[in-house]
């Protein structure tokens, strides 16, 4: 069970790291898990390694006394690093602070895991002081617990922010009984009740398998969701290509016979049958409308890339739609950042802001406020339309990217308005999610990558 226990906080450090190794929190994390798993190392020589080996280490003389030593320094690794690591996690985890200040905090905060390795007898018997040990360990697990709150409470990137919380829960609840368990207990005189943090880590585990199926912890949820949407997108682009054709044939065999009936309903003075060919005529003209706005709707998306500015694209949709906010007594806000450059396509970027202050304002027929904003979080170029209107039901909210899903009960409208946002999102390497709540309103975030931001 231990062995088992071991190798899977490792497992998860390197899983951690692998979701962004550049970050310096996320090395951090990493090393947490890895040092963490020190005191579980030490258990398996312990416990396992030398009872399973002691014929053969017998041969060996001097054997035995390097795998005791290999025990205490992974455990004084463990008890002493673990607390260091983990305040190190949420102080680079901590986008508020300057690098400057990081630093310092870094270097002055090892000097104590420095003393400790001055002051303990590692071998032949590890003895560590743990009255000592309590008076600083407890302080940075409460202030590091204080940072990884501020930052989460800070954060304005909805992914961002959902991600923290997950993080936050998964990281502290547990490290609180790690630290209960391993030091507070031991200044009780019960050395044997850090054995409960394979209970700990073992539900850490299962909490983390729960929240990765739930709500796609690491991503691995929005990867299904837009596998499952760019299959539909592609299936319907093809399908209306199809249909168009066909349509297009037959439209025009009605059109061409209704010019017929028209000739001859002119030539054998027949008013009411010439009316009769002009609505055939009119109705093959609006088949072929429709088709052609929703095949230019579905097709593939080609970006024209240029930098341009976000802000300045959002201030040209919102002054475009003056007359219409006006007549629905829309009050349209904006906090917009000036200075931050997009590489993206400046049209379709246009189209898509366009649909969304659409959207928001048929939500709000009876006036409300409209909220754009524009941000650079620590990973992404954010931009947010967020309505006051009725908003969107739990049972619909699944459903709203889905090609033609509307709760929009008007013949002008297919569905298809957020459709092609997700499409052009998705080539810009982006994402795009809706949060709604009924009564209360809508808000659309466009995540844009870093590494289109244009550095000035």
């Amino acid at each position: 069970m231990m062995v088992f226990i071991l190798f899977t906080i490792w497992a998860l450090g390197l899983l951690v790291l692998f979701t962004d190794p550049k970050r310096t929190s996320i090395r951090w994390a990493c090393a947490t898990a890895f040092v963490g798993g020190g005191g579980f190392l030490s258990g398996v020589i312990d416990e396992t390694l030398i009872p399973l080996w002691k014929d053969t280490l017998a041969l060996y003389p001097g054997s035995e006394q390097f795998l005791l030593f290999l025990s205490y320094s992974a455990s004084f690794v463990c008890q002493t690093g673990l607390p260091y690591t983990f305040f190190m996690f949420a102080v680079h985890s901590s986008e508020w602070l300057s690098r400057r200040v990081k630093q310092s905090i870094q270097y002055a905060a090892l000097l104590l895991p420095l003393l400790m390795l001055v002051i303990t007898p590692i071998y032949p018997v590890l003895s560590f002081n743990y009255w000592i040990m309590v008076a600083w360990v407890i302080p940075f697990f409460l202030v590091s617990c204080t940072l990884l709150i501020v930052q989460y409470r800070r954060e304005k990137d909805p992914l961002v922010k959902k991600n923290s919380f997950f993080t936050n829960v998964l990281i502290i609840i547990p490290l609180f009984f790690v630290f209960i368990f391993i030091y507070v207990m031991r200044i009780q005189n019960d050395y044997e009740a850090w054995r409960y943090n394979m209970l700990v880590v073992a539900i850490q585990f299962i909490l983390i398998v729960a929240i990765s199926l739930k709500y796609g912890f690491l991503g691995v949820r929005l990867r299904v969701e837009k596998k499952r949407l760019d299959s539909t997108l592609r299936a319907l682009t093809s399908g209306a290509q199809i249909i168009n054709h066909t349509i297009k044939n037959e439209a025009g065999k009605i059109s061409l016979y209704a010019d017929r009936i028209e000739s001859f309903a002119e030539e054998t003075n027949q008013p009411s049958l010439k009316e009769d060919a002009l609505v055939l005529s009119q109705s093959s003209q609006h088949m072929l409308d429709m088709m052609n706005r929703i095949q230019g709707q579905l097709r593939e998306v080609e970006l024209r890339e240029a930098d341009c500015f976000p802000s300045q694209i959002i201030s040209q949709v919102i002054s475009t739609l003056t007359p219409y906010s006006e007549k629905n007594q829309v009050n349209v806000e904006k906090e917009l950042d000036e200075t931050l450059q997009l590489h993206c396509d400046p049209v379709q970027l246009r189209e898509i802001i366009t649909n969304l202050c659409m959207n928001a304002m048929e939500a709000m027929k009876n006036g409300g406020t409209l909220r754009l904003q524009l941000f650079r979080s620590n990973k992404h170029l954010v931009i947010a339309a967020a309505d006051t209107g009725t908003g969107i039901s739990k049972e619909n909210l699944p459903h709203v990217l889905d090609p033609f899903f509307s709760t929009k009960r008007t013949g002008q409208n297919f569905g298809l308005g957020l459709s092609y946002c997700y499409n052009v999102m998705q080539k810009h390497q982006g994402q795009l999610e809706i949060y709604s709540e009924p009564g209360k309103g809508t808000t659309v975030f466009l995540f844009f990558p870093k590494k289109r931001v244009v550095q000035t």
